[in-house]
């Protein structure tokens, strides 16, 4: 056995066994499990506390650096929110046999985040955004050109105008009533669709970007701004990569 002091234990109802030979025979002898306890604990030298201990600091070691190992090479996607947007105009036209003339005059700022630590995100594709109502498409911006990057733990946002006196929308008799009840309410229901491609260097794998902001938008003027509050995109989780 180890060269612990075994007199020093309480062998409990180990009878008339001495305490030494308690030590030695621990778990056939004491009726009690904490005494048990007590003798094995006792009889664990610290040479071996020291093992046991380094065997901890290398595994907890070895888990930090395969943690660190995952968030270096496997890739987070990107974020997007919609930082600012301000409806200048918004107005119902005539309407014909297959579609409604629109007035509008918006500006967007789309902010790309890019969450990774070590890793840029590259554009592979242009990133353009539909501007949306009811489903129907009023207008496509531009966001961003292929080859442009976020850096990683940055965020890029992106700024775009889109305007029209009269722009063919195809919206149905629905969206249309739809229109006119927002636009007695002087607050409209947009969608921004945000659609693109990323890749994470060094990987190549190229990643479709696909997201929806959903807009709650009153008009605006430079004499009387509306206020608005960031929207966080929703990105869909179905793209694949390629």
């Amino acid at each position: 056995m180890g060269d612990f002091d075994c007199g020093a234990i309480d062998c409990g109802d180990c009878g008339d066994i001495d305490c030494g030979d308690c030590c030695d025979e621990c778990f056939d002898c004491c009726d009690e499990p904490c005494v048990c306890c007590v003798c094995f604990s006792d009889a664990i030298s610290g040479k071996a506390l020291l093992c046991i201990l380094c065997g901890l600091v290398i595994f907890a070691v070895l888990a930090a650096l395969v943690t660190l190992l995952v968030i270096a090479l496997v890739p987070r996607r990107v974020r997007l929110s919609v930082e600012d947007a301000a409806l200048a105009r918004l107005a119902l036209g005539d309407k014909n046999a297959t579609a409604t003339a629109l007035a509008y005059d918006i500006s967007i700022a789309v902010a790309v985040h890019n969450g990774n630590w070590f890793m840029p995100a590259e554009h592979t594709a242009p990133l353009y955004a539909d501007l949306l109502f009811d489903g129907a498409r009023l207008a496509r911006v531009g966001l961003a050109t292929a080859g442009a990057v976020v850096r990683p733990r940055r965020r890029e946002v992106y700024h775009a105008t889109a305007a029209a006196d009269s722009a063919s929308v195809a919206l149905g008799s629905t969206a249309v009533a739809e229109f006119a009840r927002e636009s007695t309410a002087g607050v409209f229901q947009l969608e921004l669709r945000v659609l693109g491609e990323v890749r994470y260097w060094p990987h190549h794998k190229k990643y479709r970007l696909d997201a929806i902001c959903r807009l709650e938008l009153a008009l605006s003027t430079a004499t009387s701004p509306a206020m608005f509050r960031k929207v966080k995109c929703d990105v869909q989780k179905d793209h694949g990569g390629r």
